[in-house]
């Protein structure tokens, strides 16, 4: 096994999105935690909930509230192994700002392409 996790070219796909996408210091992200406290968007179980974001950070998604929803690790789990019905749960519960800040970021299919599913409101 290599030292290096991905080949130097991957290295600086990544690189170069990071460089794109606003990171969000450690107050800003405190702040962002605070104001997203809630139960799961999915299944509206109370609790510890992870922040997750819509646009993965990956694909140049932002740390910024519009793309970060509290999941709970059972809802975080089956959205990023694609689960259709959580998914669709998901995009059908944002907000409208969360909505448009995925879909300004990627382009209308952006929910077939993250998730597996069509969606459009």
């Amino acid at each position: 096994m290599s030292g290096t996790p991905y080949p130097k070219h991957q290295q600086l796909k990544h690189e170069r999105l990071r460089q794109l996408r606003h990171v969000a210091g450690r107050a800003e992200m405190s702040a962002i935690r605070e104001a997203k406290r809630g139960p799961c968007r999915c299944c509206n179980v109370n609790g510890h909930a992870h922040l997750h974001h819509l646009i993965p950070r990956a694909r140049g998604g932002d740390d910024v509230a519009d793309n970060l929803v509290p999941l709970c690790w059972v809802c975080h789990d089956l959205v990023h192994s694609r689960d259709p019905k959580t998914c669709m749960r998901l995009v059908w519960k944002l907000t409208d700002a969360e909505y448009s800040y995925a879909v300004e970021k990627c382009g209308e299919p952006v929910w077939e392409s993250v998730y597996g599913i069509r969606y459009e409101r």
